[in-house]
């Protein structure tokens, strides 16, 4: 969760108090009285709060509650504002489309409780391979998608490798192996919306699935 809702509530509330010393204490000449900062402290108290609120507010707009990974609706305004800056740079895009096999099997032999453990270490795992500039997407209940910004040559294979070998080594009682199908497109060689490539990733799954 940012901080900018309550930095910006913080520095307004210093410059107010900023305007108000120079107006009371300086043009008017009023007496400086302690009372200044006991005032300025409840100002910066409320503005902290209020900030806070809308910190949070902002978070759960963009991420999935259980897994704090970004939510359908944030990845599909942000894909458009990467590949307007993409367009003509010859840098590529890669969509990563993982969707974790049996998960209703597990949820129905182990409960949801488990079913949603095995989420929430599935998204810290995919988020802990990302780089610092991906988007890691809880795209359906047991889908996600890796974003990856700045794609180079010939990661993926090896990306999808090692995802696979870390899915495996998840350690969660009661399941005993975690797998799941995988369906790749690359922008802007599958396609230049959103909407196609995944729509390319799913076929591409879809097909793992039949193998």
């Amino acid at each position: 969760m940012g901080y900018r809702g309550r930095v910006v509530a913080v520095c307004i509330v210093i410059l107010f108090n900023i305007l108000r010393y120079g107006y009371y204490h300086v043009y008017l000449g009023y007496r400086f009285e302690k009372s200044f900062f006991i005032l300025t402290g409840i100002f910066l108290l409320v503005a902290w709060i209020g900030g806070r609120q809308y910190d949070v507010a902002k978070f759960y707009a963009e991420k999935d509650p259980l897994t704090n990974a970004y939510n359908r609706r944030t990845i599909d305004k942000v894909f458009r504002k990467q590949i307007s800056q993409y367009s003509n740079t010859g840098k590529k895009i890669g969509v990563v489309l993982i969707d974790l096999d049996d998960f209703k099997n597990i949820n129905d032999t182990f409960g949801h409780q488990t079913g949603d453990e095995l989420l929430r270490h599935v998204a810290e795992l995919i988020m802990s391979i990302a780089k610092k500039e991906d988007y890691v997407v809880r795209w359906g209940g047991d889908e996600f998608v890796h974003v990856i910004l700045d794609l180079k040559e010939d990661t993926l294979s090896d990306y999808v490798r090692s995802l696979r070998s870390k899915l495996s080594n998840l350690d969660i009682e009661s399941v005993n192996v975690v797998s799941a199908s995988i369906g790749i497109a690359v922008y802007p060689d599958d396609g230049e919306t959103f909407e196609s490539l995944i729509q390319k990733a799913d076929t591409s799954m879809y097909e793992m699935k039949k193998a």
